[in-house]
């Protein structure tokens, strides 16, 4: 799979996260996602991407802010300058929807013709269903990927996600649960319809996160 043809409808697929561009780590999972905030940034991290891209692997780059579990303090023109560097190289990016440029880089994207994850994260709750559409409905008329992280409390929220799945949509949809005890819906989730499930490459960045390489076993298994 390559830059061309990276089309999340045509998933599930696996996203190995990255911390780090540092060592040879093996790359297990479909997608690589590079989490630029949580990295040392290397002065070289672009041709890094562009190499991980060379050798068959789409790259979807990320700098989250810390309001939202990431590590980039603020959101600022800094970011969006790193993220229109990075649409040059890369396959995919994922923006906050609450975030102030997250129309900037939805129209960087759009304009280049890159994949654009615009992200929904709540680390207390899984919102009522209603109010999850209203979310995934506003993103895919922007021609932008919603993807919802909740944080799951209760098998009625697990019920709430497979609803979200289950409804009529307009392009692909990325539905991720967290929480420690709620793992199988890692696994679960993908074979609902989520394009994406992610999984960690060198450390875990999210609750109930699995390694890419054991989430691809259960993930594409016959």
């Amino acid at each position: 799979m390559n830059r061309a043809r990276l089309k999340l409808e045509n998933g599930p697929f696996v996203a190995g996260v990255l911390s780090s561009l540092e060592g040879n780590i093996p790359l297990a999972g479909d997608i690589v996602e590079v989490r630029l905030d949580k990295m040392r940034r290397p002065a070289d991290w672009l041709e890094r991407c562009r190499a991980i891209e060379s050798g068959g692997k789409p790259v979807l780059l990320t700098i989250r802010l810390r309001s939202e579990g990431g590590e980039w303090p603020a959101d600022d023109e800094a970011r969006l300058a790193l993220y229109e560097q990075g649409l040059e190289a890369v396959s995919a990016v994922d923006v906050e929807l609450n975030s102030r440029i997250c129309a900037d880089v939805m129209r960087a994207a759009k304009k280049l013709g890159k994949v654009c994850l615009v992200s929904l994260h709540d680390f207390e709750k899984t919102p009522p269903l209603a109010e999850l559409g209203s979310i995934v409905e506003r993103v895919w008329q922007n021609g932008a990927v919603p993807k919802v992280a909740t944080m799951l409390r209760s098998e009625a929220d697990v019920q709430t996600l497979r609803a979200l799945l289950a409804a009529k949509r307009a392009g692909p949809l990325c539905v991720i649960g967290m929480g420690d005890g709620w793992r199988q819906t890692r696994v679960e989730f993908p074979k609902l319809g989520s394009c994406l499930t992610y999984g960690y490459l060198d450390r875990s960045t999210a609750p109930g996160q699995i390694s890419a390489a054991e989430l691809s076993r259960q993930v594409h298994a016959p």
